[in-house]
Order: structure tokens, then C-alpha cells, then sequence
């Protein structure tokens, strides 16, 4: 771990949030997935041990952005269609809002129901960017952008009251639960990720979905590139105050490169 990841955690430490840890069936499904010998049979057999994954997997699979045409009558079949990286996302997301049981139905609705749209929208965007082989890890990161909002709010359940959140207010309530605490959602929503062992990359693009990089950067890492996918996904969800896009759209322009009437939904 490196001093600037010990103290991230020294901090997080201090403000009293409490990191929730995997459950068994993700951690299962987790494994299974990363096995090579194994299929997205074995990764459906997993799914459905799961009621809440279940449903959340048939939910996402009958979205009109995954090209659905029909409806998926079993667990497999909504596997197939959407690929083993998205299913992990939906399970991982799915794991996560269980745990937080004590933060009030509204407020966790109204992040995951922000951050699934601004998912959807980024998965299309970056099939149509230079980097269409990226587009499910920015799926995960983009699910999963938010989640540390739930958990400063956990942490602090009297601001709930002075907040009404819902899906299109969830960007501006991070901005302001992160005077809350001295380390920001980004960064809380990343050690998560850490902690769950999701990809380094779609960590780092967590943690960076609200630091627009330099536009010129000669190399970008594929936590930037996945971080400024994120922010056009925002952007084409609503998510996003004009003021941050105005600096975030040099950079999607110059290394995503997708075209201009996708990317600004004409």
C-alpha cells in the first residue's frame, strides 16, 4: 500500500465510516467469473442462488440500451446478453445496496436509480468511442461513481433531513456531503472498490470522476480514460453541472473521440 493509500485509509478511518465487506455469494460469483474454466453457465448457476441478483440482472437485461428484443425468460440467457463483467457489476452494486439497510429506501433508491442511468449511458458512448472493448469496465465504474454518497450519509444521518435526494439531485448531494468529512464520496467510493477487489482501473476512475485531467496529456492511464467516459455518461444523464463538463469535454474530445451528434444526444 502507498503513503497516499495509508492515509486514505487513516482518514477514512477517522471520520467513523464503516466499509462494508463482500458476502459470501458475491465473493463466490466473484471467483467463478475469474476462473477460466468456468462458462456463464456456471456464472448463471451463481446468479441465481441470489434472489436480489436475479431480479436485478432481468431488470438491467431488459433495458433497450443492451439491445433487447425479447424478453429473457431465463437467468442464462440474461447472462449471455449481457456478458460476464456487466453481470458482476449488477451483483456487485446489488451486494452493496444490501448492506446499507440503515440509510433510508429513498436515498439508496435514488443514488443506484442516478447511477444505473448514468451507467446505461455510458456503456452506448464508449461503443461508439475509439474504445469500444472499455465499455463494460466504464459500466462498472459509472454503476458504481456514487456509492460513497451512501455511505458518508450512513455515517451521518442527521443531513438526511436537510437533503431531499432523488435520482437528479444525487450529483449535487455530493458535492455537499462531501463538506461532511475531510475525504470526498470519490474517494470513499474507491476504497470500497479496493475492498470489494473490483479492477484497478475502474477504481481509479471512481476516485477521479470529479477531477478532470489536463486535455494534452500525452499518455492518459485507463483510469482517466474510464473517468472522463464516466463524465460523459453524466453528462448525457444530466448528472453533471455545466461548469465541470466545460472541463471534462477537452479531454473526452481528444482521447475518446466519439462522434459529436452521439455524444451530445442530437
Amino acid at each position: 500500500m502507498s503513503p497516499q493509500d495509508e492515509s486514505l485509509v487513516e482518514a477514512i478511518l477517522a471520520s467513523g465510516i464503516t466499509l462494508p465487506a463482500p458476502d459470501i455469494h458475491l465473493l463466490e460469483l466473484m471467483r467463478i467469473a475469474a476462473d477460466e474454466d468456468s462458462g456463464l453457465d456456471d456464472i448463471a448457476a451463481a446468479v441465481s442462488r441470489t434472489p436480489a441478483t436475479t431480479g436485478a440482472v432481468f431488470r438491467v437485461a431488459a433495458s433497450p440500451v443492451f439491445g433487447q428484443v425479447r424478453p429473457r425468460k431465463t437467468v442464462l440467457e440474461a447472462v449471455v446478453l449481457l456478458g460476464k463483467v456487466k453481470v458482476l457489476a449488477i451483483a456487485t452494486s446489488t451486494a452493496l445496496r444490501a448492506k446499507l439497510g440503515d440509510v433510508p429506501a429513498r436515498v439508496v433508491g435514488a443514488i443506484w436509480d442516478a447511477c444505473f442511468q448514468v451507467a446505461q449511458e455510458t456503456w452506448g458512448l464508449m461503443h461508439a468511442s475509439r474504445l469500444p472493448g472499455k465499455a463494460d469496465d466504464a459500466f462498472l465504474a459509472a454503476l458504481m461513481h456514487d456509492v460513497g454518497i451512501a455511505l458518508i450519509l450512513r455515517r451521518n444521518p442527521d443531513f438526511l433531513g436537510d437533503f431531499a435526494l432523488d435520482a437528479h439531485s444525487v450529483d449535487e448531494a455530493g458535492l455537499h456531503v462531501d463538506g461532511l468529512i475531510e475525504v470526498n464520496h470519490a474517494a470513499v467510493g474507491a476504497h470500497i472498490a479496493r475492498n470489494w477487489k473490483l479492477p484497478d482501473a475502474v477504481c481509479d476512475a471512481i476516485a477521479l470522476h470529479h477531477s478532470p485531467p489536463v486535455p494534452d496529456l500525452a499518455k492518459p492511464s485507463e483510469g482517466q480514460l474510464l473517468s472522463a467516459a464516466v463524465a460523459a455518461g453524466r453528462r448525457r444523464a444530466g448528472a453533471i453541472r455545466a461548469e465541470e463538463w466545460a472541463c471534462w469535454e477537452p479531454f473526452v474530445r481528444e482521447h475518446l473521440q466519439i462522434p459529436s451528434d452521439i455524444l451530445n444526444g442530437d
